[in-house]
């Protein structure tokens, strides 16, 4: 016997917390049909099974623990169907927001330390390199190209 829209959402959540979006997404790649899969999602928005705030604000505890920037998780949670505003609120709710200057510099310390981490036996060219590879490696993780760049400046003299 075939699962209703509603049965096939609750199992897809008991996986692990999805967006509104990626439900929808889900159920309609399932074959179900646009109306029951919009009264299913918002069913179980009212049931709180799908909580979009909720969601958004465990996603960015999640990417600062991870060592993100907030770029990257913002570009993330719009790929999972959460607005900015929503995002943006959902930062608000947090209580312990990490400085991303701090994170970065941290992050930039550990490549410093792998490539060897004496800066003063260095050429010009290899101060450059690695300034290059912190900026790539901070860009990567979700920070915004003026901390990248200032980070990498200041880290690599």
């Amino acid at each position: 016997m075939a699962m209703d829209a509603l049965e096939k959402a609750t199992w897809y959540l008991s996986r692990k917390p999805h967006t509104a979006k990626e439900v929808t997404d889900y159920l309609l790649s399932k074959g179900y049909e646009a109306g029951e899969t919009e009264d299913a999602v918002r069913q179980l928005e009212e049931y709180g099974y799908i909580d979009d705030l909720a969601y958004a604000k465990m996603y960015f505890e999640y990417g600062f623990e991870k060592g993100r920037g907030r770029d990257r998780i913002y570009r993330e949670l719009a790929g999972k169907g959460i607005p900015k505003d929503l995002a943006d609120r959902a930062l608000d709710m947090l209580e312990d927001v990490p400085d991303e200057r701090e994170t970065a510099f941290a992050l930039a310390a550990r490549i410093v330390e792998e490539s060897g981490g004496d800066l003063s036996e260095m050429s010009y060219d290899e101060k450059q390199k690695l300034r290059a590879k912190i900026v790539r490696r901070l860009a990567s993780r979700g920070f915004s190209s003026g901390i990248c760049y200032s980070v990498a400046k200041e880290t690599v003299k």
